[in-house]
């Protein structure tokens, strides 16, 4: 006789932040959780994100292509999946900005956000030469190992944007970045000025972040807090 099936998974709905595309999701099950929870004790960040990125896949009843996620999109999608999964709200510890006493917060996963500003993905280069971008695939950031694109250094700056590059436009032709040998790339961005430089940079720091302001009152001096807490790591405890 065979075993009866637990859990008519309910489904639920959420929209990916950079897509702007809504999907139906359930939650994850044992299996998903073994997985994340063998990743985590790995302490592997690299196996760490492509268990998220796992249990995203599974847990996703519409199709989505998983390659034009973006960190942020897979940070918001495993926050909402996690909020149906194993509860809609998670404790977190913040320090008072007066007394500094650690407060016991309780933060509604639901209420987390991502803020997707509208931003020109074309930037000039000069008279003659304009850059496509968009921000970084999630999957490139794990494959390369920048796996934190909002606080980086000079040098991972060089790698990071290589994965923003879409496409080289002049005045006759539109160049696809990825027809493009890595030296010819490298030397393209050796190549630019400082204020070239900075127009990449900044745009890669306006990448938005899953973040939420919480007000609180510490509890040890009752100092009226107002803090912003930033990245998926903060609101898991």
């Amino acid at each position: 006789m065979a075993l009866p099936k637990l859990n008519s998974s309910p489904k639920y709905e959420m929209t990916i932040p950079s897509l702007n595309t809504k999907v139906n999701f359930r939650p994850f099950l044992m299996k998903e959780e073994k997985t994340l929870m063998i990743a985590m004790e790995s302490q592997d960040p690299k196996t760490i994100m492509n268990s998220l990125l796992d249990t995203i896949n599974a847990c996703v009843v519409d199709k989505v292509n998983d390659n034009k996620l973006t960190s942020f999109d897979v940070e918001y999608m495993f926050l909402q999946i996690r909020s149906k999964s194993v509860g809609e709200t998670s404790k977190i510890g913040l320090a008072c900005q007066s007394c500094e006493h650690i407060n016991e917060i309780e933060v509604k996963l639901d209420d987390i956000t991502v803020d997707v500003p509208k931003v020109d993905k074309v930037l000039t280069l000069d008279e003659n030469i304009k850059l496509e971008v968009d921000w970084p695939a999630f999957k490139d950031l794990v494959q390369s190992g920048n796996l934190d694109a909002e606080n980086v250094s000079a040098e991972q700056i060089f790698d990071i944007m290589k994965y923003c590059f879409k496409a080289i436009l002049t005045e006759d032709e539109r160049i696809n970045v990825k027809e493009v040998s890595s030296q010819e790339l490298d030397e393209f961005i050796e190549s630019m000025t400082s204020t070239q430089f900075g127009k990449v940079r900044d745009f890669i720091e306006s990448m938005p972040k899953l973040q939420h302001e919480i007000k609180f009152k510490c509890v040890s001096c009752n100092h009226d807090n107002v803090t912003n807490v930033e990245g998926m790591s903060s609101f898991l405890g």
